[in-house]
């Protein structure tokens, strides 16, 4: 599902007004390319500057870029399955289950891509770049995301730490330096020792950076800087799974973003010195 689209169905935080145009938009779609603001308006009992502040409040200058990104979106959604069509059941065909999974996580992807917010990742670079220590806090599945951002950090000249087991998760907050980063991975945010961790390292002053599902969570509210990433709620089965693809994804591009920053000639040697000593 676009996030575009997503925000028009679940209409979280808007007026009554607001949900008009949304379910007007939603079920008239194919009409609204050649309608302007005031069609739109007369169509939906509002006015023009409220078609201009509905278009501003989910994130766009205008109605025109609005309207521009909404039918992308939107044909794109109708043209793929999606909603119970992606439920799968023991009369799938392996074809089947392939197309449908495939489509769950390129979704999820460009769902997460519409959620993220280029000025965290900015943020999540200013904070990088004064550390050269990064603490990986994590549970279960989480964890392999942590182990793989970890081995990428490392070549970006960020030492990383994780550790699987809780309680040395504990003891790494309780003595980490202020200028350590903790780097909290939580699909829920709502983790209890988790939390636990996270108030200890504000109390010490420690930036703490944040992937999640959800960022109203108690731990978002933590963080200095949260990414949100897609998850799938009507299939728990899978929600985990794609929730990582996701995570996955975030730290790839920051990744991205400290190598850009990094001293090529050292990076190369490096590699070099390792290729050369170990055989693995």
């Amino acid at each position: 599902m676009a996030g575009l689209v997503k925000q028009l169905q679940e209409q979280t935080g808007f007026s009554e007004s607001e949900c008009m145009i949304a379910e007007y938009l939603l079920k008239n779609f194919r009409m609204l390319a050649g309608m302007s603001t005031r069609q739109l308006a007369k169509d939906t009992y509002t006015n023009s500057a409220a078609i201009v502040r509905f278009s501003q409040k989910l994130g766009f200058g205008g109605y025109t870029e609005f309207k521009v990104q909404f039918l992308a979106e939107m044909l794109q959604y109708v043209n793929r399955p999606h909603g119970a069509e992606l439920l799968m059941t023991d009369r799938d065909s392996v074809h089947s289950i392939l197309d449908k999974v495939t489509s769950i996580e390129i979704d999820a992807l460009k769902d997460t891509r519409a959620m993220l917010d280029p000025s965290e990742f900015m943020r999540a670079l200013h904070l990088l770049s004064k550390t050269e220590h990064v603490d990986f806090y994590a549970m279960d599945n989480n964890l392999d995301i942590a182990n793989m951002a970890a081995s990428s950090f490392i070549m970006a000249n960020k030492c990383s730490t994780v550790h699987s087991v809780m309680t040395m998760q504990y003891l790494q907050a309780t003595g980490a330096p202020k200028e350590h980063i903790g780097f909290f991975i939580s699909r829920t945010g709502e983790n209890r020792m988790l939390l636990d961790i996270a108030r200890l390292l504000k109390l010490r002053g420690n930036p703490i950076l944040l992937i999640t599902a959800s960022p109203e969570s108690t731990l978002a509210a933590l963080a200095d800087s949260v990414f949100q990433v897609a998850t799938v709620k009507r299939m728990e089965e899978l929600g985990p799974r794609v929730f990582l693809l996701g995570a996955k994804y975030v730290t790839d591009i920051l990744f991205a973003l400290l190598m850009t920053r990094v001293d090529y000639h050292n990076a190369q040697q490096k590699e070099e010195w390792l290729s050369k000593h170990f055989h693995y």
